[in-house]
């Protein structure tokens, strides 16, 4: 079976800085920085087309920064992300989007760049308008928008676009309770759609519910990789301390 993710010595390194200034002196002398940060440490993995994957591991063990690599959303300091398809992103919904933008154009504009077609956005443009409903902000600039209201739009466009890989990161709602229902509603739907998934969750129940391997992230390293039950059992023997 072809991979959908090809992962390999992948490391991310995040960089402090005191004052902004700084960071142009270490990008010419890499001198300046007052704190480095390996959020992922030499990591290698394999995602089959199809497969859904759960992402385990404590806060500030990396999962999130795999999850943005993988949609895109940054990039690695060493190694390599390879993705086949398109990705559709549930993590930082509103990155991307242009603030001074209308909401339609930020949906050709955010749309175009994950490789939609402008004829491919007008098919569901209809769509995306009648399921964030916000009436008239739609053609007002999003820096009208509440924070709310351009998650919706986020959420939308990554759900519409039907792509070939879900990145979830624990994001099942967004917005008031009726878009809460709406959204936790279609995102079961693409869960259960036979796409790609890549799932990060603290809920054991929702792992061992849609995924049938576990990856477990330790201290920026890939502790377990295989058995859902088996990498579940491995991270809450390390929380408990047992």
């Amino acid at each position: 079976m072809e991979n959908a993710v090809t992962v390999r010595n992948l490391t991310k390194t995040f960089y402090l800085f005191e004052k902004d200034y700084k960071i142009l002196q270490w990008i010419f002398t890499k001198k300046g920085c007052t704190a480095e940060k390996t959020a992922l440490d030499n990591i290698s993995l394999d995602i089959k087309k199809g497969e859904m994957v759960g992402l385990i591991g404590k806060n500030g063990a990396g999962k999130s920064t795999l999850m943005k690599l993988i949609a895109g959303i940054t990039f690695p300091t060493k190694g390599s992300v390879e993705v086949d398809g398109r990705v559709g992103s549930f993590i930082n919904l509103t990155a991307g989007f242009n603030m001074d933008f209308t909401g339609r154009k930020n949906i050709y504009y955010k749309g175009m760049l994950t490789g939609k077609t402008k004829e491919e956005i007008d098919a569901i443009l209809d769509d995306i308008i009648d399921f964030v409903d916000i009436g008239d902000y739609f053609d007002l600039p999003m820096r009208m928008y509440s924070s709310g209201m351009s998650a919706r739009l986020g959420f939308a466009l990554a759900v519409f676009t039907d792509p070939d890989i879900l990145v979830v990161d624990e994001v099942f709602a967004v917005g008031d309770k009726n878009f809460q229902e709406k959204s936790r509603a279609k995102t079961m739907e693409l869960f259960n759609s036979g796409k790609t998934l890549l799932f990060s969750s603290h809920s054991d129940a929702l792992i061992k519910r849609f995924c049938s391997r576990v990856i477990y992230i330790k201290d920026s390293k890939i502790a377990f990789d295989g058995d859902v039950d088996e990498g579940i059992a491995m991270y809450n023997r390390d929380v408990s301390g047992k």
